[in-house]
């Protein structure tokens, strides 16, 4: 995690008076502004571009400014995740968000979906919304992304210099933005999810939009984020669930350091960081939790089975054989003609290996996150209780594997189940890459998965010809439908694509 930029001084000396937790209250006001209109282009998130979209649908940026408190935990072992602490109180912070939503209030299905968008490449990314943005869309779902982290603040403020390579795109446009400490994230993320589900005049969503619910969601380093929120700050009245994608463990509390790291100060001037079962997140809680882990998140991230817990009434845990870290890889355009020669350069062409990713597939992990996107706002509405947690077979950090190669267990979504490829976890930049694309290479390659097509003689033997594979992808589909892990709509995408499969 990066060191934040709220003064280390400041903190130690606040520290020295930890006061007992008074969370911050939700309901302290917020101040919502325009972004200036003539000082650079805004920086969008996510490659899922809501132009592209088959229906009437509408994208704003904001700015959000407030006032948070900086949290550590009392005690040293924490005695758990809310075993809380202020540090500081009443630290101002400004930052940004986009409002994905449907244009017409009688296409708004009440839901809010709100994502911390992911920082791991030090700029926003939007994995939650590139999974699943169709079918937010189509279901009249309400997105709201947010910068939560000074290492996406910083590339922001430092003009939107992409790779560092490129120019400056953003200019100006968010020099007045600040969040002196990570920290600040959990009450600020509680004030934006009160504002949204109020009916102040500073709400960004029409006064028309009749907000019922309100669900967190993150990937990986935020998925941690959401789960010291969910764990620690979990607020009745405000929030109604919690998505987890690809993340097993807690994020840090704070910026400050670590109590026991070299040359810390002694506690209470350093940050107590929680430990095993206490760094999952809680499956009391009194609304849906459900987390998503890939077989990429059980061995290329060293998982393994250490983020399993058992369902309760509210809690499910899932893992897909098959499913990738990455979210996306095709048509992505990271640098334009005429910088590294004459044609583009697009993300697919990072890795040395063909990609699997969850939402340009070939195992398309987003359609059982659209399945659990609507099992969740189900259990809200009606307390149907969502589909019992599967899990992959695994020894310690390695997946089981079948006779051709691929994952054993878990969710099995008809591409693994009827296979014309193997699915293996990681992948690797391509060595032929320029120097500048290496680190990208080697970071996005590593999340993303690896597919080999099945070799002609094993195909035959599994599928004769198309009417075998055909026959078989139905049963696939079906099993999963009956599962409550696949909706129609995606059953659908799956059927129209298998001739295609098949043919390449």
């Amino acid at each position: 995690m990066q060191l934040s930029n709220f003064p280390r001084a400041a903190i130690a000396a606040l520290s020295l008076l930890v006061s007992p937790l008074v969370l911050a209250d939700p309901t302290t006001p917020v101040h919502i502004e325009t972004p200036p209109v003539d000082e650079g282009a805004p920086f969008v998130p996510g490659v899922r571009l809501v132009e592209d979209l088959p229906l009437d649908y509408i994208e704003e940026e904001y700015f959000v400014a407030g006032e948070a408190s900086l949290y550590s935990y009392a005690n040293n072992p924490p005695l758990g995740p809310t075993d809380l602490a202020t540090i500081a109180s009443s630290v101002p912070y400004k930052t940004r968000l986009i409002v994905r939503r449907p244009a017409k209030s009688n296409k708004f299905n009440g839901t809010v979906v709100i994502e911390w968008w992911n920082s791991t490449a030090n700029f926003d990314t939007a994995p939650v919304w590139d999974a699943s943005a169709e079918y937010f869309a189509e279901n009249g779902i309400a997105y709201v992304g947010v910068t939560n982290s000074n290492q996406a603040l910083a590339y922001l403020l430092g003009g939107c210099r992409l790779l560092g390579i490129l120019p400056p795109s953003c200019g100006s446009r968010y020099s007045s933005l600040s969040l002196p400490d990570d920290g600040l994230a959990y009450d600020m993320m509680s004030q934006i999810a009160n504002l949204f589900k109020s009916d102040d005049d500073q709400n960004p969503l029409p006064p028309t939009f009749d907000v019922e619910r309100i669900f967190h969601a993150g990937e990986s380093q935020q998925a941690g984020s959401v789960i010291t929120y969910a764990s620690g700050f979990h607020l009745p009245m405000i929030n109604d669930g919690y998505f987890i994608q690809s993340g097993i463990r807690s994020r840090r509390i704070n910026g400050g350091p670590v109590c026991g790291a070299t040359g810390s100060p002694p506690f209470p001037d350093c940050t107590p960081v929680l430990q095993g079962s206490d760094r999952l997140v809680r499956t009391d809680l009194p609304v849906p939790t459900y987390q998503v882990i890939t077989e990429t998140d059980i061995e290329t991230l060293s998982f393994g089975t250490l983020g399993r817990q058992y369902d309760t009434t509210s809690y499910r845990y899932y893992e897909v054989a098959g499913g990738a870290h990455l979210i996306t890889h095709k048509d992505i355009v990271l640098v334009p003609p005429g910088i590294f020669g004459p044609d583009p350069i697009l993300l697919e062409d990072l890795c040395e290996n063909q990609i699997n990713s969850t939402a340009d597939g070939p195992v398309f992990v987003s359609h059982v996150f659209n399945a659990l996107w609507e099992r969740m706002q189900e259990q809200v509405v009606d307390g149907s209780p969502p589909p019992a947690g599967i899990l992959m077979e695994v020894d310690g950090f390695q997946v089981q594997r079948d006779a051709l190669g691929n994952g054993v267990g878990g969710v099995r979504l008809p591409s693994v189940e009827v296979p014309l490829n193997i699915y293996t976890s990681g992948n690797q930049a391509d060595p032929d890459l320029p120097p500048a694309l290496q680190g990208l290479g080697n970071l996005a390659c590593f999340l993303a998965g690896s597919v080999a097509p099945l070799d002609e003689a094993t195909r035959h033997m599994l599928y004769p010809d198309y009417g075998t594979y055909r026959s078989q992808i139905s049963r696939a589909v079906k099993a999963l439908k009956s599962q409550k892990l696949l909706l129609q709509s995606d059953a659908i995408r799956i059927k129209k694509q298998a001739k295609g499969d098949f043919a390449n």
